[in-house]
């Protein structure tokens, strides 16, 4: 929701027609409305107010005579008496349908010679150009009513001289829980609870089954919630390893560039050392097994040399002399053969003369003069001979290369352990240590992620088993229920309802308290002004201020009144913090600790709200009213009046940088000459969408100067 334009037209001190047009060219959210007392700022304020509730913004149930009588307040003195004027607020706004905009004109006429009260008062509504009918219109007052409820209007249109009395005032827990339960959309359950109360007339015997599944219930919660704090609990600890790994990496950057060597470095090297022992260990063996198998051959290589050849010359030996006995025993038939088929004589000479050629030719006769020294087979020749080639190649160059390596592996070592002295710097030690110590941080939370990846294991277990439980329960209640009349039923729905309000408020709650301190923090001038807040299950807002007190005189207080009306007096939170600062159960062990003791202790202690002082009291409310409009999830016009009210001047640079600045949607400041100016103007004016100026005219009357402020 977002407003385009304004027109009041014969309202309150605007006589005649007064515009403001929103629609500048500047991107800002916030318009800003200036003008002395008197100007017709408030006037501006009720106007918007009555034009979207009507009676409703004026505390009315409908239109009736008082609503008359005090919306004629503000029919203006000039056209009061000319019964054919008329008096109206229009409103032109854009609501977003969620694609697009629809532009909205929304006009209230009062008419001054109405007389009945059915005439009195007409709305006319436009969307996008186009009149709404009968219809149509209830349902946009319905639309608007659920935008901003009735309920609301005091934080929506923010009076800061009035707003405190919203919060703090009488009644100020039900404003505060009403604004919540609509804020966050839980003012169903309130309707629902109280339309079931409404049917509760007596309790009947269900069999205990409701009761039964209300417990199961609530122990599926409660394992759902072990569950869900359990995988948050391994998040958390994954992120500890993630920044301790982190450190580590800093830390080794960090020393690195001082000259030294990392942890994983210095390892490195160590391995390397390691390994050249091993290679030199490996190379010793090796020349040792030389010295036992090679060398004895490369004594003797010379002989092994001739053995070589001798056992050729006897295998060459052997050879041609199976080749002679061969021709012998193949030759003869062969000529015979080959005689025949030439039709010779068979010349036994012939056949001898090419056998003694053959062995001319193949130098037999020289072999048969080798002496038959070793006198081998042909298998065993080549056993014999294959281990004369590789004793052989066997010579002294791999003895010496052998050596060689050892040589080189102990000038490696040397050089390795040179280089871990030489990086030894200045503060290797301290590195060393908190390495060290990180090492083992990450080694114990991997050792807590994995004891918390078994819990959570156990946890899901026992999670589906109980939901199992519970789905017989709820089959059991759901078969009684049937036959449980509605004053029963409505009777458990209660209850039912406030297990479930509890818990969805609580998560709501934290997010309002926790959003206040930061907040209270920002605007504060005084950084303990407020050091704790508690919204408690009836929404009593409680503040609490850290206070240190004596052991000693706490101890003879909880003596003299006694523990149940010590309680009462100081409030839990204080006795809360009593037992935890003791690490005790209860008031009388912490009499028991500190009896004998004097110290000192820091104890948060709820304070007064009416002590605070109407600026600490103003910032309060202001910390707190934003908290709540944290809450509201659709973007909506923000009025405030006199913003400043009771602020002092530190406290408004604060709220003008971070209140006003921080607001969603749009946002009408209407100022007084003290308020935004000077410095609190400039730091808003890149914010601001459009600015005007209201004055008074020598007859009282409103004067609007668009795109002109105070000083402007």
């Amino acid at each position: 929701m977002r407003i385009k334009k304004i027109e009041l037209c014969n309202f309150g001190s605007y006589a005649g027609v007064c515009e403001f047009d929103l629609q500048a060219n500047k991107k800002g959210n916030i318009v800003l409305i200036g003008g002395k007392n008197g100007a017709g700022k408030t006037t501006l304020f009720s106007g918007i107010k009555l034009c979207l509730y009507g009676n409703k913004a004026a505390g009315f149930e409908n239109i009736n005579a008082h609503y008359r009588k005090e919306v004629k307040k503000y029919i203006n003195d000039v056209s009061r008496f000319d019964i054919s004027s008329k008096c109206y607020v229009k409103l032109d706004m854009l609501f977003s349908n969620g694609q697009e905009d629809d532009d909205y004109v929304m006009t209230r006429v009062w008419k001054n010679n109405s007389n009945t009260l059915d005439d009195f008062e007409e709305l006319i509504v436009k969307k996008n150009g186009i009149l709404l009918n009968s219809e149509e219109l209830a349902d946009f007052d319905n639309y608007v009513m659920n935008i901003i409820p009735p309920e609301l209007f005091d934080l929506f249109f923010f009076d800061g001289e009035q707003i405190a009395d919203y919060f703090l005032g009488g009644n100020g827990n039900e404003r505060v829980k009403n604004a919540f339960m609509i804020l966050c959309g839980y003012d169903t359950f309130d309707i629902m609870q109280k339309n079931f109360k409404r049917l509760v007339f007596g309790k009947k015997v269900t069999g205990g089954y409701d009761i039964n599944y209300i417990e199961v219930k609530q122990q599926v919660e409660q394992a759902e919630k072990e569950y869900d704090d359990s995988i948050i609990e391994l998040k958390n600890i994954k992120a500890e390893i993630d920044y301790a790994s982190g450190e580590i990496k800093d830390l080794d950057k960090k020393y690195k560039l001082s000259g030294g060597v990392t942890y994983d470095e210095w390892n490195e090297k160590l391995l390397q050392i390691k390994e050249e022992e091993r290679i030199r260990e490996e190379k010793n063996l090796q020349l040792k097994k030389m010295a036992n198998e090679v060398v004895p051959y490369i004594i003797v290589k010379e002989l092994l040399e001739k053995l070589s050849v001798q056992l050729l010359k006897e295998h060459d030996k052997q050879q041609h002399e199976l080749l002679q006995e061969s021709l012998k025993s193949i030759l003869p038939g062969v000529m015979h053969k080959v005689c025949s088929r030439l039709n010779w004589q068979d010349n036994i000479e012939l056949t001898d003369l090419i056998i003694e050629e053959i062995n001319n030719e193949m130098e037999l006769e020289e072999v048969s003069e080798v002496p038959d020294i070793i006198g081998l087979s042909g298998e065993e020749y080549i056993v014999v001979q294959n281990a004369i080639v590789r004793y052989m190649a066997m010579d002294k160059e791999c003895v010496i290369a052998a050596e060689r390596e050892v040589k080189d592996s102990i000038e490696r070592t040397q050089k390795l352990r040179q280089e871990i002295e030489s990086c030894n710097v200045e503060g290797a030690h301290e590195y060393l240590q908190n390495k060290t110590k990180l090492v083992e941080k990450i080694n114990e939370l991997n050792q807590k992620m994995q004891d918390c990846i078994e819990k959570i294991q156990i946890y899901k277990t026992a999670l589906e088993e109980k939901k199992i439980i519970l789905k017989r329960e709820e089959k059991k209640f759901d078969e009684v229920s049937k036959n449980i009349s509605i004053t029963e039923l409505s009777e458990k729905s209660v209850a039912f309802l406030d297990v479930l309000q509890n818990r969805l408020y609580s998560n709501e709650i934290k997010k309002v308290e926790e959003f206040f301190m930061k907040k209270i923090k920002e605007l504060a001038r005084k950084n303990n002004f407020i050091d704790s807040i508690m919204i408690d299950t009836n929404f009593n807002v409680h503040i609490y201020k850290n206070i240190t007190f004596d052991t000693k005189r706490v101890c003879n207080r909880i003596k003299k009144l006694g523990v149940e009306s010590y309680w009462a007096e100081y409030g839990t939170v204080h006795c809360q913090g009593l037992l935890t600062s003791a690490n005790v159960k209860d008031l009388n062990e912490f009499v028991s600790f500190y009896d004998m003791k004097n110290e000192k202790i820091s104890i948060l202690q709820e304070i007064e709200k009416s002590r605070l002082s109407k600026g600490e009291k103003q910032v309060f409310i202001m910390a707190l009213y934003w908290s709540f409009m944290k809450l509201n999830k659709q973007e909506v016009p923000f009025v405030i009046d006199t913003p400043f009210a009771r602020i002092d001047t530190e406290h408004r640079a604060n709220i003008t940088k971070r209140f006003f600045m921080d607001l969603s949607g749009q946002v009408f400041i209407f100022s007084t000459n003290e308020e935004i100016v000077g410095e609190n103007y400039e730091k808003m004016k890149n914010r601001i969408q459009a600015e005007f100026l209201l004055e008074n005219s020598d007859n009282l009357q409103t004067i609007v100067y668009a795109n002109e402020y105070f000083g402007g």
